[in-house]
Parts: C-alpha cells; structure tokens; sequence
C-alpha cells in the first residue's frame, strides 16, 4: 500500500509539473514529479479535515486521484504540445557523456545511495523531528485529523506556548502522517525521497547555464557540503526547505535569463512550498517578488506580479486561516513593530559572519564564493553577470537577518538560536551560492573549454584507436 500510495503521489507531481510548464527537461520532471505531488497531497489533506472528512486513507487516496485525473484531462487536451515536448525530451546530448562525467555522476550515486540507506535504517532521532514533526505526523495519521489532534487540543499536551509546533506550516508533519497512514514502519521515506528529488532538480535547473560537467560537479559539491549532508538523513523541516526556497528561486532565475515564461510559475509552485513547510518562508517570497517587482513595473506585466506574489503568498494565508477557524492560533514570536537595538543586530552579524566562515559546517561553500564574486566583478560592471542570481541571495541573507532581530526571545537565547537555528536555515543559501560559483561567467567559460577539449581528445581517439 505504501508503494502504491507514493507512486500515486509521484504520478500526480509528474502530471502538475507538465501541467505548468512543457519546457522541463526530463531530469528535472522527474525531480519536480515528488516534491509537487506530495505538496500539492498535503493541501488536500488540509481541505479534507477542514471539510470534515478526515485525513484518512480512502479519501485522500480519491482527492489524489481526481486531482491526478484533472491534471491528466487537461495535459490531454494540450497533446500537440506534449508530443513536440517529447521530441525535444528524448533527444540524446552527446557532451554529457565523458569520462569526468561518468566520474562525477558515479560520486553523486554513490553519496545518494549511503545517504538513502542511512535515512532509511536509522530511526528518527533528532529532539525537533521526535517531539514534533515525526510525532506530530503519527499522531495524526493515527487519528485522521490535524484540526482536533490531541496533541494540540488535549490539556495534558504543553504545544501551545511561544515557538509551539501549532504554527508550523505542515508540509513535513502531514506527508509523514500519510506514510504512517499507509502503513509505512517509517516516516523517512519522505526525507529520502526529497534528497533524491534535490540532486534532480538542482543538476536539471544548473544544467540550462553550464555544461554537464559544471552540473554534475556543482551538484556534488552542494550534496557534501557537511552539515547540510548530515542534517538530509534526519527527519527535521531543514533540507526539505531548503529544497523548496533554493529551487524557487533557482527556476526564477531561469525564466529571468532563459526568457521561458513558465518557469516563472514553476518558480512560483516551490514557493508556495517553502512556505508551506517553514515560517521563514515569506523571506524567500519577499526576494523574489523585490526583483520580480522591478522587472514587472519596468515593463508594465504589474499583473503578472500581482498574480505570482499572490500564489506566493496563499499558503500562509490559507493556513492562518486553518488555524484561526479551530482555534490553534500559538503565541507569536515576532515583534511586529520596527525597533532598533544596536546590540542585539551586533550579535546576530558576529554569530552569521562566524557561521557562514565554519568550514566545518559549510566545507568552502562561501569562501568559494567569495572568490568567485570577486574575480568576477570586471563581468558584473559591464554584463551584469549573473547580478539578479547574487541580488536574490544578498535579499534573503538580509532578510532571514532581519527575521531573526524582529524575533522575541522567549523560549532560548540567541545565540542559541544563531547556533542551532540559523545554522540550518543557511541550508537554503548553499545551493544558491554553488549555482553562482558554476554559472559565472569565468567559471562557465572554464568548464566550456574544458568540455572541447575532452571531446576533441574523444574524438581523436575514437578516430586513431
């Protein structure tokens, strides 16, 4: 039943990705097809409970089923297009195979197959995913329901307090309780999934600026970046997050330079996603929505923004709504009001500076970025290298920076909150900054150079064996 029930959310991701946009290349379908499935599985397992019907198997089972067969009803009617889609698809890229490749694609499985098997033979243990998102998602598979679990309407259960997992968007705690309600032993199957579709899409995504040399290599170098490896086993909110607000604005970064307008929506659906799985998911909306708001204004598509920062946007709104209709709104954490402690923003820039320096944490990931930013500065004045790439990870620094000094500190300190925290939201930054180290301009021209000769030497010896 579990192999069925995910299959079935797979097929559903596959037929919305293709619904959205036919311009996908094939690796990136099939990376987008789980992650959008179970998002979109997730939003109707909320409406289910908020109808009344429960979070059960047969009805979630026939929600997925017709929204699959709506999504399948439409791709049919646009066939013509699909059909060109699959010639384009299918078509074989002899520069991706090579020797280095072969190399890089054979480190990348093998860190996904250890990976795997360690998210899968260790149960969940890290204190978040224990008292929270794994139990939260048992419980309610369990029980069928999210808007009257025990855990959070039962006196004896202390989740109503400052930071309480109330508030949590529930992307995680509802895919774990719909592998629980299959029968699965384990919720982990969701984490390993979501690893597996991360190389996917970022290799796919990558793969439209550099050659597939570059791709692979930057792939490889995002999947072993330490901390951020190690934290993809756990059963936590942080990697599949990070999934979400790096590939959204990853594919916006493709439809700005790539010129694809339906890209810009399947920017807009991972979105929704990073918001419908952490709370600081409205930073990454606010960065992409800053620069779609300057391009939109300057060519008069406001409508096109208005329509992007509301899909954006409806997550939050819709759960806050969720929340408030059954009474589970948490104490707020946020100070609403612009204050200014000078001491407080001290502390936060001296603990992210010591963070975002940690090799031990994030390997080279931001020295090399450093570098790479600052040799490519002669591009940047006269091209505008890749500007709108470093533009939106600089706004979602500034503003996760921001979110954390208008945060109380009510329930820990914060540098404890710097330390443990924001050292897994910086997950989200990593993949933004290999994807500039590869897609600059210096480093593209390297790698382009790299691949004639290797194929030039290929090709020599084919002639002269």
């Amino acid at each position: 039943m579990t192999l069925f029930g995910l299959t079935l959310t797979t097929l559903a991701g596959l037929c919305l990705a293709l619904c959205i946009s036919q311009r996908l290349k094939p690796v990136e379908l099939l990376g987008l097809a789980f992650p959008l499935g179970m998002g979109a599985q997730t939003f109707l397992m909320v409406c289910l409970d908020w109808a009344g019907v429960g979070i059960t198997v047969w009805p979630v089972l026939a929600a997925t089923l017709a929204m699959t067969a709506a999504a399948g009803a439409y791709l049919y009617t646009i066939r013509r297009r699909l059909a060109e889609w699959w010639r384009d698809a299918r078509t074989f890229d002899p520069q991706a195979i090579g020797a280095p490749w072969l190399l890089c694609v054979a480190l990348i499985a093998t860190v996904a197959v250890m990976n795997v098997t360690k998210t899968m033979y260790f149960p969940t243990f890290d204190t978040d995913s224990v008292r929270g998102y794994d139990l939260i998602g048992m419980a309610a598979g369990r029980e069928g329901t999210l808007k009257a679990l025990s855990l959070f309407t039962d006196p004896n259960y202390a989740m109503r307090g400052a930071a309480s997992y109330i508030s949590y968007p529930p992307f995680s705690q509802l895919a774990y309780a719909w592998v629980y309600t299959l029968g699965a032993a384990t919720s982990k199957i969701v984490n390993a999934l979501i690893f597996l579709s991360f190389i996917l899409i970022f290799y796919g995504v990558t793969r439209r600026f550099v050659t597939p040399l570059a791709a692979a290599l930057a792939t490889l170098f995002v999947i072993v970046t330490p901390e951020m490896l190690g934290f993809s086993s756990m059963s936590g909110i942080n990697f599949t997050h990070a999934l979400f607000a790096s590939a959204g604005l990853l594919y916006f970064i493709a439809w700005y330079y790539r010129k694809i307008p339906s890209l810009l929506w399947i920017s807009a659906a991972l979105l929704m996603l990073n918001v419908w799985t952490r709370s600081e998911g409205p930073a990454f909306v606010a960065a992409a929505c800053t620069v779609l708001l300057v391009h939109d204004a300057r060519h008069r598509r406001l409508p096109r923004f208005a329509l992007y920062a509301a899909l954006c946007a409806f997550p939050f709104i819709f759960y806050t709504l969720f929340l408030k209709a059954h009474h589970l709104e948490a104490e707020s954490v946020l100070i609403t009001t612009p204050f200014w402690d000078g001491a407080k923003l001290a502390a936060i820039l001296r603990e992210e500076w010591a963070l975002l320096t940690n090799t031990t944490y994030y390997g080279l990931t931001f020295i090399a970025l450093a570098l790479a930013a600052l040799a490519a500065i002669p591009h940047l004045c006269r091209h505008r290298d890749h500007a709108v790439t470093l533009l939106l990870l600089l706004l979602v620094i500034i503003l996760c920076t921001a979110l954390i000094y208008q945060l109380r500190l009510v329930w820990d300190s914060l540098e404890a909150i710097m330390r443990y925290s924001y050292k897994r939201l910086i997950f989200t930054f990593v993949p933004l900054a290999w994807f500039y180290i590869f897609a600059n301009r210096n480093v593209a021209w390297l790698f382009d150079r790299a691949d004639r000769f290797i194929h030039r030497r290929a090709a020599s010896n084919r002639r002269n064996p």
